[in-house]
């Protein structure tokens, strides 16, 4: 993730739309390509786009960004986004813990692939990469 350097020339609107930013987008980035491993059926890690690890931070700080976005919209000094909601906020969470919990190698719950499932389809643009020839 990029990393945000908050000084004082970089006004706080600014910088909370930089932190959402680099959340969200790459937080879903790897949604969609974890999504993609599951559907594949591989049960090699070593197929996965990013190491668990990596994930799993990635995935929090998605959370983090919906809850910024959020909290962002309703004190105005955000706008625009996706609409999020409590259960947005909280499937990202109890995906969070899940892959925080999961012991690469073994089976997944299978609740990881419709939480991830249910993110990417309100918020990723899966729908535009599975329709285009």
């Amino acid at each position: 993730m990029t990393q945000v350097n908050e000084d004082e020339d970089t006004p706080p609107t600014i910088a909370r739309l930089m932190r959402w930013g680099d959340g969200f987008f790459e937080g879903i980035a790897c949604l969609e390509s974890f999504l993609h491993w599951i559907r594949s059926g591989s049960s090699s890690v070593a197929d996965l786009v990013v190491d668990p690890s990596t994930l799993s931070s990635r995935v929090e700080a998605f959370e983090s960004a919906l809850s910024e976005l959020k909290e962002g919209v309703v004190s105005g000094e955000m706008e625009g986004g996706p609409p999020v909601g409590d259960d947005d906020i909280d499937r990202a969470h109890r995906l969070t813990t899940l892959l925080k919990t999961w012991t690469p190698g073994s089976d997944l719950p299978s609740e990881v692939a419709t939480l991830a499932e249910q993110l990417v389809a309100k918020f990723g643009d899966e729908q535009e990469q599975t329709t285009t020839p």
